[in-house]
């Protein structure tokens, strides 16, 4: 199964469901669908524009996006193969253009 496309692959402890994530839109009901799975399973994985993340839901902490530096939230998100955390908004957004929206590169 190929992830490299603007739609999203959640697969958590029900199953998996596929959205599409093309518009800014799309990607907001993308997080809603995702932040409501995640108060049901401890751990899911979301495959977008090539990447494999995997979403957890923590208690609010001080822990800040590697990407922009904003507070992570509930939602936590790393990749596979990285230890560091980044904010579901980040994880969301297209690689090319996730800095230039969040005002980082």
């Amino acid at each position: 199964m190929s992830y490299a496309s603007n739609v999203a692959h959640v697969e958590g402890g029900s199953g998996t469901f596929v959205l599409p994530a093309h518009s800014p839109y799309d990607r907001q009901m993308l997080r809603e669908h995702v932040d409501m799975l995640a108060n049901r399973v401890s751990a899911l994985t979301l495959g977008l524009y090539g990447t494999q993340w995997t979403v957890t839901r923590r208690p609010p902490a001080d822990s800040r996006c590697t990407t922009c530096a904003q507070f992570l939230g509930r939602l936590s998100c790393s990749r596979e193969d990285e230890a560091v955390a980044s904010c579901i908004d980040c994880a969301m957004q297209p690689r090319s253009s996730a800095g230039e929206e969040r005002g980082t590169l």
